[in-house]
């Protein structure tokens, strides 16, 4: 069976986009999405700028998959606490779990995944 979305893409190619949790200059590209292709993943390439602090959310269904490509900040999930993140770490966390990325002091670059695919949060 061939799958109805797009098997390949070049990061370049796709579009920046506003962060939705930041309105100061944080940015995401919406790498495979099941809004847009019916993917059964998300996966989204974000930059979050030197002195930002995204709040503390929640994903309720979706573990959140998170691989540090650039930057120095510190992320908090719950049960764990509070931790420097930096290029080639991963970080897992559990579906229901609190977390944040917080005190970013050089300009952080990530791939974040979402499987079961996140209903759509672009920014309006």
């Amino acid at each position: 069976m061939v799958p109805k979305y797009k098997v390949w893409k070049k990061i370049d190619d796709v579009p920046w986009e506003t962060h939705f949790m930041d309105d100061g200059g944080s940015r995401i590209k919406w790498i495979y999405t099941n809004e847009e292709d019916g993917t059964p993943i998300t996966v989204m390439y974000i930059e979050l700028r030197e002195g930002l602090s995204l709040p503390e959310h929640v994903h309720r269904d979706q573990p959140d998959l998170v691989h540090v490509l650039e930057g120095e900040a510190t992320m908090y999930v719950e049960g764990e606490g509070e931790f420097p993140i930096e290029p080639g770490m991963v970080v897992m966390v559990p579906p229901n779990t609190v977390h944040t990325i917080k005190d970013i002091k050089k300009t952080v670059r990530l791939y974040n995944v979402f499987a079961p695919a996140m209903p759509h949060m672009r920014a309006k």
